[in-house]
């Protein structure tokens, strides 16, 4: 830390900043027993020294240049970091150990230097109340100008634990926010608002979500869909007239009914599942399963909606230029609902936080009601049933308004009316 702030004095030129000192209570993972694999956690109070603007922390490589290490303890061929929690893996440490390589470079925004990426600062280890330089099958090695000191001996080997900040939903799916626990924040005054006391946070974070059970049944819907239209069409081919898109049509009618079947279950999944797709997507967590249910979703419930919204009580007039221009939509509609989903699968829509969520605390009322066992939950003011209808009345506006133009804009001869049939 210390020559972190050396070098940076020495190129003002480049990176203009001040430095701070923060002492903050911090969580350690705690290892006392040699060749066990329990950590316990122990709060303790460690200090940090840091830029105000990440961008302008130096690369600084620690080696006996720059301090000195000696043997701390034996641990007779052991390597007491083999087996660690898979949150010591995460990120970068001071010491050198088998856990796992972590780049320290990271990609950066909102930046004062516009810099594209920054160094994010290196998460230590202490043993005896001194910082460990490496721990290996030989030992554990500290700082060589460091005293053991006897309190802190008891409590072995310490690592730096990162900040598990949780996102719940209500329905127990939860987001990990590993966050790196040296904070690093600056505090400012604006001149427009002087009664505000504002912070800028450098904030180094992994995210990852629970993993959750894949509910398979858009995918079954989606067959369903596809097996009734195979019906169909060997009904209109088995017919004696033509085979024409708005025959078919006229069969699958006949079986109206299945309409009704298939917007049910998307009904009942979108419903179930809402609060998963709403946190995947405001956090960038959704998986491939995910995007490909949502997408199958979209399909069968706009189509089917969109379908049942046409039928009318009694008799259906089988408008052609309509069935037309909505069947051949599908696979444009499925095909940009998939590709959307997929470009932003790992980029988090803010929005939805920010505008159409709640987050309660388990210690409110409502919280109590539906936060659960966790501390705090996550509830979503309009849920996606609600955005999946808005999307599929858009659809079916715009494939009416397309059906329309292209009525107007067809010779007069081919403006006819067509058949009757009637739905079940």
């Amino acid at each position: 830390m210390v020559r972190e702030l050396e070098l940076d004095v020495k190129r003002t030129d480049e990176c203009i900043t001040r430095w701070s000192m923060l002492g903050l209570n911090r969580l350690f993972l705690s290892l006392t027993i040699v060749n066990g694999t329990t950590f316990t956690t122990v709060s303790a109070v460690d200090l940090n020294i840091f830029p105000d603007y990440t961008e302008c922390r130096p690369v600084v490589k620690v080696n006996d240049n720059i301090v000195g290490s000696k043997l701390a303890l034996l641990t007779n061929g052991t390597d007491v970091l083999k087996v660690v929690p898979e949150i010591l893996t995460l990120f970068p440490y001071s010491f050198s150990s088998s856990l796992p390589h972590v780049s320290r470079e990271v990609p950066s925004a909102n930046t004062k230097y516009e810099a594209k990426t920054v160094m994010q600062p290196l998460l230590r280890g202490y043993y005896g109340g001194c910082r460990l330089r490496a721990v290996n099958t030989t030992g554990i090695y500290i700082e060589s100008t460091c005293k053991v000191e006897k309190h802190w001996k008891a409590y072995g080997l310490m690592i730096h634990s990162p900040d598990d900040i949780t996102l719940c939903s209500t329905g127990d799916v939860c987001v990990h926010n590993y966050l790196n626990s040296l904070w690093e924040w600056v505090n400012y005054i604006a001149p427009d608002r002087p009664d505000r006391n504002g912070m800028n946070v450098n904030t180094f974070r992994s995210r990852y979500a629970d993993t959750v059970g894949i509910s398979v049944l858009p995918g079954i819907v989606v067959w369903q869909i596809l097996i009734m239209g195979l019906v169909s069409l060997c009904q209109v081919m088995s017919h004696e007239r033509s085979v024409l898109l708005t025959q078919i049509w006229g069969y699958r009618c006949q079986n109206g009914r299945m309409q009704v079947v298939y917007l049910a279950q998307i009904t009942y999944h979108l419903v179930y599942n809402s609060d998963l797709y709403m946190i995947g997507l405001a956090t960038g967590t959704l998986t491939a399963e995910s995007i490909a249910n949502l997408t199958c979703c979209v399909f069968v419930f706009s189509y089917t909606f969109v379908n049942l919204v046409k039928a009318r009580s009694g008799e259906q007039n089988l408008d052609r230029h309509f069935r037309l221009t909505w069947e051949a939509m599908q696979p444009a509609i499925t095909a940009c609902v998939g590709f959307t989903l997929r470009y932003l699968q790992q980029i988090p829509l803010e929005v939805i936080l920010t505008k159409n969520a709640e987050v309660l605390r388990k210690n409110s009322s409502r919280g109590a009601k539906y936060c659960g066992l966790n501390d705090a939950c996550v509830i979503f003011k309009i849920n996606m049933l609600t955005i999946v209808t808005i999307l599929s009345v858009v659809l079916g506006l715009v494939a009416a308004i397309t059906a329309f133009i292209v009525k107007k804009l067809s010779p007069k001869g081919e403006r006819r009316d067509h058949g009757k049939r009637f739905c079940v």
